[in-house]
């Protein structure tokens, strides 16, 4: 189950982000040949918030975000575990926070229209808060298949990606 979710998530974010580019290829043509696309720009914008959410998920779940570790590496374990104990409360913490604020901003904007598209700005708001709810799910997830100490422990650190 979690393999096919995380499958289908990479094939909507590929699709999401040919579908940016595809946007603003024809929104630009459109535009250059005298029969411009009012709404290509909008879509773009919105396909492309997705695209970065989505991303950032596949990431997170990756463990290949940037990562400065002189800090843990110079702790002796119990430091360590501590320290990542402490991050990882601080990140899920602030995602979820995120999330609260982000679906209350997609919830006020949803009878906001997008211009010449139509569609509700809310669309490109909820982005953000399902982005954050993905994210933690992947934390948590990666907790579950690694354990808390998933960063720090050097046999950790030879097959997997680390948060």
């Amino acid at each position: 189950m979690g393999k096919a979710f995380d499958r289908l998530e990479e094939i909507i974010a590929i699709l999401l982000l040919g579908g940016t580019v595809s946007a603003v290829i024809i929104s630009a043509v459109g535009r250059s040949v005298g029969h411009p696309v009012p709404a290509g720009n909008e879509l773009a914008q919105l396909l492309l918030i997705w695209t970065c959410m989505l991303g950032a998920d596949l990431v997170v779940r990756r463990g290949e975000h940037i990562r400065i570790s002189s800090l843990p590496d110079a702790l002796p374990r119990i430091g360590r575990m501590m320290l990542h104990l402490v991050c990882v409360v601080c990140i899920l913490s602030f995602l979820a926070y995120c999330g609260w604020l982000g679906w209350h901003l997609a919830m006020s904007n949803w009878a906001r229209e997008m211009g010449a598209s139509g569609l509700s700005y809310g669309w490109v708001t909820l982005a953000f808060p399902t982005g954050c709810v993905l994210m933690i799910i992947s934390i948590i997830r990666r907790i579950a298949t690694l354990g808390l100490l998933f960063s720090i422990e050097p046999e950790a650190r030879q097959g997997e990606q680390l948060l």
